[in-house]
């Protein structure tokens, strides 16, 4: 019987985040990755200031800053039909601070924070997908399509909005309740492209394009199911894209909260708990909060060498809905106004009229002391 005292399924931040402290505090630990890294993931690649906190306490922020990236001084607001509106994100920051909104690639990214977590003792398989999980006298096992097996008294799901473990322990609601698509493809700089962090609400869905460096953009769209082959169309006769580019696919763009974070040893972090509306790029940060959040309960209350208890589990539930609840008002609002794109493309409107507001917005978005973990 191979035997850990924490297994965590998901390699990306949240759990790389959550292996690498819980191993810094001698934890055996180890990450079952479905996927071969490094690889891809539909993301918009932006890192919210309200990261580095945690890379500090990883020992990691110098070598992110290492890996190819840009940092973007300007959003550019459009709507199909109007005038682009230009909000400053970094002039009014004290550069001392090296608390920057960063653009860069999740495969860097994601493998940056794997090797962390193995550096620090965790044990990393990629191209490991699990395929059941079951309990016995205490202890979890955990099954690969390989047919080998695991074992720990604790499982951390953190694989993502369709998270497996949150599956086999049935923690979704019944039915996803979104109908939205989202895509994504790196491309060349289109014509004209200055670098800047755009954020555009066409009239079938909404998108972002963001700079990767070296003469590669980063293009995101979301949209309704039904309408994605419009928005599509839409956004490559806007940005000139006239040569075929490789479009990645994930659905549902949102689902329900699950319903308990924590129960009985299986926990779960970043998008498998829940899930954060991509058009505000917060979504890795908040992947990263949620794996510190847990790593420190985990180590600190009753410890990991300890069984699993109910006081752990009554801590995270509160600490994560704690986390989630104080900052996503914009959050839900964009949501709102994705879902139903004929409302956003007739309001759009009025917030490029008011930069004030808009602006407003955007520092409430970006603004470093969101982090929760010091």
């Amino acid at each position: 019987m191979i035997r850990y005292d924490l297994i965590v399924v998901g390699g990306g931040p949240a759990g790389s985040t959550c292996a690498a402290l819980c191993a810094q505090q001698g934890g055996r630990i180890l990450i079952l990755e479905a996927a071969r890294f490094p690889r891809d993931k539909v993301c918009g690649d932006c890192l919210n200031p309200a990261v580095w906190p945690i890379l500090d306490r990883l020992g990691l922020s110098s070598a992110v800053r290492c890996l190819p990236s840009t940092i973007p001084s300007i959003i550019r607001f459009s709507v199909s039909g109007h005038p682009e509106l230009e909000i400053p994100i970094q002039s009014d920051r004290d550069p001392s601070l090296s608390l920057e909104e960063r653009i860069i690639r999740r495969r860097d990214f994601d493998a940056l924070l794997a090797a962390r977590a193995c550096e620090l003792g965790a044990g990393f398989r990629d191209n490991s997908p699990v395929t059941n999980l079951r309990r016995y006298s205490g202890i979890w096992e955990i099954t690969l399509a390989s047919g080998e097996k695991y074992h720990a008294p604790r499982i951390i799901g953190a694989d993502g909005r369709n998270s497996v473990i949150a599956r086999l322990q049935h923690r979704y609601p019944p039915k996803p309740r979104d109908a939205r698509i989202g895509i994504q493809a790196h491309i060349p700089h289109p014509s004209g492209y200055d670098g800047s962090l755009a954020m555009r609400i066409y009239r079938n869905g909404y998108g972002g394009l963001a700079d990767l460096g070296s003469g590669m953009a980063n293009l995101c769209l979301v949209a309704n199911k039904d309408s994605m082959r419009e928005l599509r169309l839409e956004a490559e006769r806007y940005y000139g894209i006239s040569t075929p580019v490789v479009w990645r696919s994930i659905t549902p763009i949102s689902r329900g909260q699950a319903k308990e974070p924590a129960r009985d040893g299986i926990y779960l972090c970043g998008d498998a708990a829940r899930v954060v509306e991509p058009f505000t790029g917060e979504g890795i940060s908040f992947a990263l909060r949620s794996g510190a959040l847990l790593a420190d309960i985990l180590c600190t209350s009753g410890g990991l060498t300890s069984p699993p208890s109910s006081l752990q589990d009554r801590s995270y539930r509160l600490a994560h809905a704690q986390l989630y609840g104080r900052n996503l008002w914009i959050n839900r609002l964009t949501r709102f106004l994705s879902e139903h794109p004929r409302i956003a493309h007739l309001t759009a409107p009025l917030l490029l009229r008011h930069p004030s507001l808009l602006s407003f917005l955007t520092k409430k978005v970006l603004n470093p002391k969101n982090s929760d973990v010091e």
